[in-house]
């Protein structure tokens, strides 16, 4: 995804944070780091870097505080559906340079990963 036509100067775990975002619309700090599997001081230094590029915000809980959650900002949200579009016409390529009985094979490989995964 290196030639990804998007903003460049985005890391892959950068990515990976948009499009969870993406996918909730908006998530709280602690959820972000627990789905990606990363401490709470690395989903913050991304975020903030996010914030620096006009991809993220940020919004306090008037309640609470320490509550703190994240959505894109309309640049964030074209990013990642453009970030998306490539990596389906990446995979597609790739997906076509096989047989059909491949494509069978390797979707049945790819579920077994999922599941096993999920057991974790």
């Amino acid at each position: 995804m290196e030639s990804f036509a998007g903003d460049t100067s985005l890391s892959k775990l950068e990515l990976m944070v948009l499009e969870c975002i993406f996918k909730e619309r908006e998530l709280i700090m602690s959820k972000l780091a627990k789905s990606l599997s990363i401490g709470l001081s690395t989903a913050t230094g991304i975020i903030d870097r996010l914030i620096e590029k006009k991809l993220a915000s940020r919004k306090r809980n008037h309640n609470d505080r320490r509550v703190v959650k994240v959505s894109l900002t309309e640049k964030g949200t074209k990013n990642v559906l453009g970030y998306q579009k490539k990596k389906k016409e990446v995979i597609g390529k790739m997906m076509n340079m096989l047989s059909a009985k491949e494509q069978k094979d390797f979707i049945l490989i790819l579920e077994k990963i999922a599941d096993a995964s999920k057991e974790d």
